[in-house]
């Protein structure tokens, strides 16, 4: 996921055709520097668009210069960040993988409102083995001094069955016992939804970088073409 800023130099040197090497040089000065300041940009136009971004996404940018040789600066997000932020960018449909698409349930998230990394493999050992580490019961929202004698938490790993589960997708889930023998109820802790997922535009790169463009450009190009001019040999 890129954005490219170039110029039309072609004009300035067909008209100056003597100062075609100076042109070209502020001009591949100016744009670096012009796109320096939208990559700077980037991440406080993250933390304005989305709901606690991860460190780990607002440094995934890059910068490609411009040269002589190729008058276009490029700015852009790395493989990974692109990924996952190219439908905030772009719009569209995420279609579920084979392991569907991950939704939160009954689950503390961390900081930055995520599923934890690793939690979802450990989730589905203690749903198979019975055992719950301390780690795991507080993301469970469970408090650590239980009162004696409470039924153990149990955790399901599978698809529910039974009338009103019909649609129910695969998960995670805990087992609530029912009070006084009564019903018990399984609480969602991670679903899995074979469902589409539908996302609108949020992240427009072009209306960040107009206004820095439109400020800066001009300025960084009269001062990086005085510069080789009273410089040039």
């Amino acid at each position: 996921m890129k954005l490219t800023i170039q110029t039309n130099a072609a004009e300035l040197i067909a008209k100056f055709p003597e100062l075609t090497k100076q042109i070209k040089f502020a001009t591949a000065v100016a744009l670096t520097k012009t796109a320096t300041k939208v990559k700077q940009a980037l991440p406080a136009a993250l933390d304005a668009t989305f709901d606690r971004p991860t460190p780990f996404t607002k440094q995934g940018t890059y910068l490609v210069k411009a040269t002589r040789d190729n008058l276009v600066a490029e700015v852009g997000f790395k493989d990974i960040q692109s990924h996952y932020l190219h439908l905030q960018a772009e719009g569209g449909t995420q279609e579920p993988g084979p392991a569907g698409i991950r939704l939160p349930g009954n689950i503390q998230l961390n900081a930055f409102g995520n599923i934890p990394k690793g939690l979802i493999t450990k989730l589905k050992e203690a749903a198979q083995n019975g055992t719950l580490a301390p780690a795991i019961v507080r993301r469970l929202g469970v408090k650590g001094s239980r009162r004696k004698g409470a039924a153990p938490i149990q955790l399901f790993y599978g698809i529910p069955q039974g009338k009103g589960w019909e649609k129910a997708p695969m998960g995670i889930w805990r087992r609530v016992p029912g009070v006084a023998g009564g019903p018990g109820k399984l609480i969602p802790v991670i679903v899995f939804s074979d469902k589409p997922s539908q996302y609108k535009e949020r992240l427009d790169l072009e209306k960040i970088a107009e206004p820095i463009f439109r400020d800066n450009f001009d300025k960084e190009f009269e001062d990086a073409l005085l510069n080789a001019l009273a410089t040039a040999k």
